[in-house]
């Protein structure tokens, strides 16, 4: 495998990995911790049926609204690419949020996400794009 190449996988890995591992802290941690975790200083967050939340400060006091307990963001990679010089890629995959009603029953639904990671000058990958939609009415 050639230089650049080999760069790019290495690259492409490495977002899988930071994706996988933002999902598994939104399960363990809850959204809002994840989302802070992982997104970076100019990170541009969509919202279905809204305007897009952008920046950070502006991220952290929207994930600050969201229920603290009884909800679950989950999602897996279905495809992971990145450019040939190694510090941008991106991520697209299905999610599924699963919350408890006001009655107490449960709740799912279901979509697709594509989010846009830059390693950081740490070398850290965070967000700078994520968004999605939902392809199944909530239950």
């Amino acid at each position: 495998m050639n230089p650049a190449a080999a760069t790019r996988q290495r690259a492409i890995d490495e977002i899988r990995e930071a994706d996988l591992n933002f999902s598994m802290l939104s399960e363990k941690q809850g959204m809002a911790k994840a989302f802070t975790t992982y997104a970076a200083d100019d990170a541009i967050k969509l919202n279905e049926g809204a305007p897009p939340t952008i920046g950070f400060d502006s991220l952290r006091a929207q994930m600050a609204r969201l229920p603290r307990t009884g909800t679950t963001l989950t999602w897996q990679v279905l495809k992971a690419d990145a450019a040939q010089s190694g510090e941008l890629g991106y991520t697209f995959g299905q999610w599924l949020l699963t919350s408890k009603g006001e009655s107490g029953v449960a709740k799912r639904a279901e979509g697709v996400y594509m989010t846009v990671w830059k390693r950081q000058r740490n070398g850290q990958w965070r967000f700078v794009l994520d968004g999605g939609n939902t392809t199944t009415p909530t239950e």
